[in-house]
Order: structure tokens, then sequence, then C-alpha cells
């Protein structure tokens, strides 16, 4: 009995995944909502990490809404950060020079640290009330105050989309479930990230 209640509970939990996937992707259709889509994510999947288990699509909802002026405002200026980096970098490879080549070296510094920055900007949304200008500050320091951390975050999320990116039956897995279960993993880490910060 208590094997076929855990195989219900694993299928339980499976399709619950899935259908936070795909009601992720919808939200993250008109693309200036994929801010709103993130920090409500992060804020069901850090609950479920601490075993606060649940319904996933309202709470999910009732997040996306609660966030999205913050979520959207951050959004934007990490996505206009990234065009201009990303810009300044094809820009001087065109020119091919010396100095283009040093130029060129800074802006996938500058968009590395973004990106490391950016994984922590919508998980605390989610997890902190915050003025925008305070998380970006709180997203920097707990980036390279917390190196290893920072680094699983990335691993996990590189081993997610790599597999995506080379194996064709996975693509389908990523739609299916993916992106919730990249979340639900991170959330592990994110949550001792926090731990020391929240008021108990």
């Amino acid at each position: 009995m208590k094997f076929k209640n855990s195989i219900l509970d694993v299928v339980n939990t499976l399709c619950n995944f899935i259908a936070l996937n795909i009601v992720f992707l919808i939200t993250c259709i008109p693309i200036i909502t994929i801010g709103a889509s993130l920090s409500a994510l992060y804020s069901v999947m850090m609950k479920e990490a601490r075993g606060e288990y649940g319904y996933l699509i309202r709470p999910y909802i009732s997040e996306f809404k609660k966030n999205f002026k913050q979520s959207t405002e951050s959004f934007l200026i990490i996505f206009i950060l990234g065009l201009i980096l990303s810009f300044n970098f094809f820009f001087w490879k065109a020119i091919g020079s010396p100095l283009g080549s040093i130029v060129m070296t800074l802006m996938l510094v500058f968009l590395f640290a973004l990106l490391c920055v950016t994984s922590y900007v919508f998980p605390l949304i989610a997890r902190f009330e915050n003025t925008t200008k305070q998380t970006f500050k709180n997203a920097i320091g707990l980036c390279f105050l917390n190196a290893k951390a920072t680094g699983l975050i990335l691993v996990i999320k590189a081993f997610i989309f790599f597999l995506a990116y080379f194996s064709s039956p996975f693509r389908i897995l990523l739609v299916l479930f993916g992106f919730a279960f990249s979340a639900y993993l991170q959330s592990f880490v994110l949550i001792k990230v926090f731990k020391p910060y929240e008021v108990i």
C-alpha cells in the first residue's frame, strides 16, 4: 500500500509540474511578462522545496499578479542591459581590432555577471519585499558572497538547457516540465542562501 501511494504521489507531482510548466510558458508568451512569470515560478517552487506542498497553479497566478509591476520593471532593466552589452560585443567583433578584442572580452565578462545577478533577482522578488533598486543590490551581493551557490545554480541551468539543445526528446520534456523542474532544483540552493536573511 505504501509503495502504491508513493507511485501515486510521484505521478501527482509530475502532473502538477507539467500543468505549472504549461501555464508558465503561456504567461511568458507576451515576452514582457517573463519577469513576472519567473518570480511566480520561483515563489511556488521554493515553497514546494521547503515541503509546503499544495496547489501550484492558483498560488502561481496569485504571485504573478502580486509581483507583476516590480518583476516587469526588473526584466526590462535586465533586457535593456543585455541588449546593450550584446550590441557592443557584436559591434567590436565586426571591427576585429586588438581594442575590439579587449572590449569583446569585457562585454562577455559583463554578460556573465548579468546572468549571475539575474539568477537571484526574480527569486528575491518572490521571497522578499524590497524596492527594485534594493533587490538588484541584494542580488549583486548574494551573487558574489555565495560563489559556490551561484555556480551550482548556473550548472543546473546549463545542464537542463544543454540537454534540451543536444537531445530532441529532452526538448519535449523541457516543454512538458523542464522549466518547473529546473526552478525546483535551484530552489533548494536558493533556500539555503536566503535562510540567514529571513525573519523568523
